[in-house]
């Protein structure tokens, strides 16, 4: 299978009605996600123009827990559909690694909100699961499957007469089935339970320390549909009042199972007897809870025996005295549990999760044991160095075995991230010179499309992993390679050839010492000034028409390079490229002013692949990233002040209150209608409390409240008439 425009690397697996490739966009470079079905001979060019105007393709669809989706399009007998590639993993891979309860309930009060945003653009989604819950970073989760290649799926998400209220309520019950099972790792239909008479109308009693998160799920997984939630925001309303209430945090859930060697640690630390734990009745999904961060560290402490669930809390020194006492444990004692935590690290075979487990038994038993605490950050900075050096030695096996301990043992610490990172880029560097090298292979050096896709390649890989000895040593190969063609090209008199091979030559590796030679020999040929000028013309013509970056080979950019190519010093181009930047700025600023950031990102992609001057794009991609920034923290600002107006925190505290966040949204974002709605809404709250104080009989407070409720709103000509009256 052949996709123009992209280089498939592998398969990921299917999704819907498509296969699922990972895939290289080769103008300009980026890796995707590429979903790809064939399409029946009897479909009709409407079904390509129909995937092509999906509303998940539009730059106003854009939402930060949503997966983008950049282009769409057919080739032969073929749809495809070209998606963000995410590394992070599905939701089950997460729970198979281990997340925090707070993380979960985030993470899906975020996807509530990306569905009532889905919803308000007329989509609906239909078949929510972990397996398209995706996370970008250990705190940034998007929701895959809002865009498919096949029709039967489109008709699915674009009902025939729009999105309704009972569509959406399904979305919400969908994501609330998925919580549930993230939760218990069943079904939700599987594990209902009775009611007086018998009937099965909510989902099993959820265990003793998950018990706050009962009264939300009977409500989302209620049996009668109109006693569910209606809305993504109600469903997220719900989960973060009971996230406000506390202890989450210290609540974890994985899903893998745990080394005996760590289980016997742990067990030894929490002064576990060796006795047989209670078995969990609904034993085949491994689940595991436990209230400190240490005991998920090493393992959660949880003995994952036969599926079985387990459950161990931390024990202050007072309850470890007690069950001493009544001998049910070892009474605590700081020397040995210090001796045996130094015996453990003596020991060269032993994980990072039972070494750090042993240090956090003494903390347990002496919260001020500096010793300990130092252990641990140098076992920490043990690991990180092991990684740095797995990384130098190009060891990213053993790096990445190291960094997947620290993440267990230390899941808060997000530096790892960096680390992470280089060792995910330093993959994709291995696997892009693999498929350039293949390229070149199969293609040649001497085609220009291929080289073109080579340099390109070579110069990502080198930004993934700075200084990679056989991608800068290919690029300087090939650089030497099209200088040589260039030569020729010009001893034949082929000016316009020569030209082409200098200017693959210059983007290979523009300080290679023969390109000034080879210049030298172009400019010399009869043809060079007639070829010059000739691209000079097409270059005015090009930026008169308004083409400056695309379309690509023939907008004005390139072809002022190319005459630069075989003359750097060419006064015309080099003011013409400098009013194509100009120009482009202008166009990118009047974007900005428009709110069209997806038109600015390929603007952007455009310029970039037309060779745009480096300090031009960086102005635009750092005013991009400072719009989606602002952006976010707007989101962010106005989530925050709903919070603390909830709380009651409208004026008050000074220094943070919900009045003083919303102003600040109002200067981020001038006329940001949900801020007005919500210092509304704290106004007519003041008004109220003022008016209950003065019922009261406290005029004093009913003033003040009211005074501070005409300072957020003084248009409300009702309020300064009751004020008046109550003088």
């Amino acid at each position: 299978m052949n996709i123009p425009g992209f280089q498939i690397e592998r398969r990921l697996g299917r999704s819907g009605g498509a296969e699922l490739y990972l895939a290289s966009q080769t103008h300009p470079y980026k890796r995707v996600a590429l979903a790809v079905a064939r399409r029946g001979t009897a479909e009709a060019p409407e079904a390509l123009r129909e995937l092509e105007r999906h509303p998940a393709l539009k730059s106003d669809f854009r939402h930060p827990n949503i997966l983008h989706v950049h282009r769409a399009g057919a080739h032969g007998e073929w749809f495809y559909l070209a998606m963000e590639y995410i590394e992070g993993g599905d939701l089950r891979e997460n729970l198979a690694w281990g997340m925090s309860l707070e993380r979960l309930v985030n993470a899906f009060c975020d996807l509530c909100g990306a569905l009532d945003h889905a919803c308000g653009k007329g989509l609906a989604h239909g078949r929510i699961s972990a397996a398209n819950i995706l996370f970008r970073s250990p705190s940034e989760v998007v929701l895959a499957g809002y865009c498919s290649v096949d029709p039967g799926e489109r008709d699915r998400q674009l009902p025939p007469g729009g999105v309704s209220a009972a569509n959406h309520r399904e979305d919400v019950f969908d994501l609330a089935q998925t919580f549930y099972q993230a939760l218990t790792g069943e079904a939700a239909h599987d594990a209902l339970r009775t009611d007086a008479n018998g009937q099965a109308n909510a989902p099993a009693a959820l265990p003793g320390h998950l018990k706050m998160l009962q009264p939300v799920l009977d409500q989302a997984l209620a049996e009668d549909p109109n006693r569910r939630f209606q809305s993504g925001a109600a469903f997220r309303e719900a989960l973060e009042a009971v996230a406000r209430s506390g202890g989450l945090a210290e609540l974890s859930i994985k899903t893998a199972a745990v080394s005996s060697g760590e289980i016997r640690t742990v067990g030894e630390a929490a002064g576990l007897s060796s006795r047989e734990p209670i078995r969990d009745e609904r034993g085949a999904y491994r689940r595991s809870v436990g209230f400190p961060r240490w005991l998920l560290a090493a393992g959660l402490a949880t003995a994952l025996v036969g599926g079985g669930v387990y459950l161990v809390e931390r024990q202050s020194w007072r309850l470890v005295a007690f069950m001493a006492q009544i001998g049910l444990a070892e009474d605590p004692n700081v020397q040995s549990a210090w001796v045996a935590a130094q015996a453990l690290r003596e020991d060269p075979v032993q994980s990072l999760a039972v070494l750090v487990a042993g240090y956090r038994r003494v903390l347990e038993l002496d919260a001020t044991h500096s010793q300990a605490t130092q252990a641990i950050a140098s076992l920490a900075d043990q690991w990180r160095q092991d990684i740095v050096q797995a990384l130098a030695q190009n060891d990213l096996g053993s790096a990445e075995a190291k960094l997947n301990e620290m993440t267990v043992v230390f899941p808060d610490d997000y530096s790892l991230m960096d680390l992470g990172r280089q060792i995910s880029n330093r993959r994709a560097a291995d696997t892009l010179l693999a498929s350039t090298r293949s390229l070149l292979r199969s293609q040649g050096m001497s085609r220009i499309p291929a080289a073109t896709v080579a340099i390109q390649a070579y110069q990502e890989i080198v930004r993934l992993a700075p200084g990679h000895t056989a991608a800068l040593a290919e690029l300087a190969a090939l650089a030497e390679h099209y200088a040589e063609l260039a030569r020729e090209a010009a001893g034949q008199g082929d000016v316009d050839g020569a030209i082409v091979y200098l200017e693959r030559a210059a983007t290979a590796d523009s300080g290679l010492p023969i390109l000034e030679a080879v210049r030298e020999e172009i400019q010399q040929a009869s043809r060079a000034r007639s070829a010059i000028q000739e691209l000079l013309q097409q270059a005015g013509a090009q930026r008169a028409r308004g083409l400056l970056v695309h379309p690509p080979g023939g907008n004005a950019a390139e072809l002022y390079h190319r005459v630069l190519a075989t003359a750097p010093d060419n006064g015309i181009a080099l003011q013409g490229l400098n009013e194509v930047t100009s120009q482009l700025l202008n166009k990118a600023t009047q974007m900005f002013e428009g709110g069209d950031l997806g038109a600015v990102e390929r603007l952007l992609d455009q310029a970039s692949a037309a060779g745009i001057e480096a300090a031009a794009l960086l102005e635009i991609q750092t005013r991009l990233d400072q719009e989606i920034e602002a952006l976010a923290t707007i989101s962010q600002k106005l989530a925050e002040a709903g919070r603390l107006l909830a709380q009651g925190f409208i004026t008050e505290p000074q220094e943070h209150n919900a009045v003083a966040v919303l102003r600040d949204v109002q200067r981020l974002d001038p006329g940001n209608a949900r801020a007005d709605e919500l210092l509304g809404q704290a106004a007519a709250r003041l008004a109220e409390v003022a008016q209950e104080a003065f019922a009261a009989g406290l005029p004093e407070p009913a003033r003040h409240y009211l005074d501070l409720a005409l300072t957020v709103t003084p248009d409300q000509g009702e309020w300064r008439s009751l004020r008046e009256s109550w003088q």
